[in-house]
């Protein structure tokens, strides 16, 4: 499963975040992000895609990265910019699922809206 990171922007212009969390997601056919916690599990979080996500970033484009899980690659994540200054860091077990998602970076654009922080 991808790792999930939630962020949002603190008032002194620095990242507030959690730990990074192994989650499953899925995208429906009605366009919405499913995130749970396992594939068996329902989801903890359905999230309205077409609506929300401002520009999907490539983790050697991200300039102040929290530090990645054991084993994790800076060319394995990529992040989705939320409104409000949130984001979403996503971290793939490898890049070939970077690989499929940059082949349909319009729909990832027009489908992807994630976590947002407490």
């Amino acid at each position: 499963y991808p790792y999930v990171l939630s962020l949002c922007i603190s008032g002194s212009g620095g990242f507030i975040f959690k730990q990074w969390k192994k989650r499953f997601l899925l995208i429906t056919a009605e366009g919405s992000l499913l995130v749970c916690h396992d594939a068996s599990s329902p989801p903890s979080q359905l999230v309205l895609l077409q609506n929300s996500c401002e520009a999907i970033v490539e983790g050697k484009e991200i300039l102040d990265l929290p530090k990645l899980p054991s084993g994790g690659s800076r060319d394995c994540c990529f992040a989705l910019i939320l409104p409000q200054n949130k984001y979403l860091l996503l971290l793939a077990e490898t890049s070939d699922f970077l690989s499929h998602t940059e082949k349909n970076d319009e729909k990832l654009k027009n489908e992807f809206n994630v976590l947002t922080c407490p």
